[in-house]
């Protein structure tokens, strides 16, 4: 699918092993490898939750111009944490935050900022 592989090391299936390493680069190669494949487009589509509408993302981005447009993938862990996804079909974007111990609240705020941020650029 193109994606790059460079620095990525998948140790188990689940994503919290302390030795699984992903690059914002890959998880972006791989959306967009998602969002170009016909067969996987919408149903991915549809599992995505909604800024501040559904799943881990109802009580965030609750306003526009983010909320409804943003459809994101969270993923949090103590030494974690990370927002991907789409804004509308314009944009794809991965933020990951890595280190120890990684703020949860801080770092969903800046997620949430450049999120709302591609979504003011249309």
């Amino acid at each position: 699918a193109g994606v790059p592989l460079v620095g990525v090391r998948i140790v188990d299936g689940s994503g919290l092993s302390r030795s699984d390493r992903l690059t914002a680069q890959a998880l972006g190669a791989l959306l967009v490898a998602v969002w170009n494949d016909i067969d996987l487009r919408a149903p991915f589509w549809a599992s995505l939750p909604i800024a501040g509408i559904n799943g881990t993302l109802d009580k965030r981005m609750l306003e526009p111009p983010a909320k409804g447009t943003v459809r994101a993938k969270t993923g949090t862990t103590s030494r974690a944490s990370a927002l991907s996804g789409y804004v509308g079909d314009r944009y794809v974007f991965a933020v990951l935050q890595n280190g120890f111990p990684v703020s949860a609240s801080a770092a969903r705020k800046a997620q949430d900022r450049f999120a709302t941020a591609l979504a003011s650029a249309g």
